[in-house]
């Protein structure tokens, strides 16, 4: 454990490969994953605040119980939230290993009266990052949440990005009709500003020209829903915590239970995963 950003509790994991991942104990946010190679995978805005009960704009945010706008604060309270640190170790499998908890507080309770306990497990090898996510419902009545890993990734020109494994799929274009529509491209580039989610989306896709001109695979598990956004210029502008030309060195690719809510009766217990490996 290290002190980061603002004297806030970070957790550095390392792999005997030299894969490293730098994950805050404020939201469960991973910041930094760079993979065997030396390679750094994850975007962080350039102007992002470390600060309690703010979000941490890049990494790796946690989106519960909450998906974008509604009742609760954007995506939810989790990625705001000081979370617990349960275990570090080396497994004999050969991946390192953090695993973090969370469990309703009075303060939850105020905006979401729900209890329930949470777990996020960090599952780091040579190239390959798997995040693990379990929710329980430990209350007496039935309980409904978004969850997901609203990822961003860095990248060296987000002109040579490309998304692929998504043709017919179906989509949702937040910026146009909301009309449902079938995705017609073999590999999705980005040259505007980008707001789609592809609801029960394959579970694989192929992001191509991430930092250093890679690929990474992304595959989830427990997982319906895959979002592609990025801010481009004048949403970059607007926004206090990024910087006004950040839109060109990243993109998000989200996995979760995004467009619709997982239902969980008492004792039930949701698992999903992302597993991102480089290609």
């Amino acid at each position: 454990m290290k002190r980061g950003n603002n004297d806030l509790p970070c957790i550095e994991l390392r792999h005997p490969s030299g894969a490293q991942l730098d994950v805050y104990l404020h939201g469960a946010h991973a910041v930094s994953w760079r993979s065997a190679d030396g390679g750094q995978n994850l975007f962080m805005s350039s102007k992002t605040d470390f600060k309690p009960g703010c979000p941490i704009r890049g990494g790796i945010p946690i989106v519960f119980p909450q998906f974008g706008d509604g009742p609760l604060p954007k995506h939810g309270f989790a990625r705001v939230t000081g979370w617990d640190l349960l275990d570090t170790r080396l497994h004999e499998s050969g991946y390192a290993e953090a695993r973090l908890g969370l469990h309703e507080t009075a303060e939850t309770m105020q905006v979401w009266p729900q209890e329930f306990r949470m777990e996020i497990s960090f599952r780091l090898k040579a190239q390959e990052l798997e995040v693990a996510l379990a929710v329980m419902n430990t209350g007496k009545g039935e309980i409904s949440f978004n969850i997901g890993l609203h990822t961003y990734f860095l990248v060296d020109d987000i002109a040579k990005v490309m998304v692929s494994g998504l043709a017919g799929a179906r989509l949702m274009d937040f910026l146009g009709s909301r009309q449902e529509e079938k995705e017609g491209r073999e590999k999705i580039t980005i040259d505007r500003e980008t707001d789609r989610v592809y609801p029960n989306a394959p579970d694989r896709v192929l992001l191509h020209g991430i930092a250093g001109g890679r690929g990474i695979a992304i595959e989830k598990y427990g997982m319906r829903d895959i979002v592609i956004w990025n801010p481009w210029i004048e949403k970059s502008r607007r926004m206090e915590d990024f910087g006004d030309s950040d839109y060109l060195s990243m993109v998000c690719v989200e996995t979760g239970n995004l467009r619709g809510r997982v239902t969980l009766e008492p004792g039930a217990t949701h698992k999903s995963s992302t597993t991102f490996t480089l290609a």
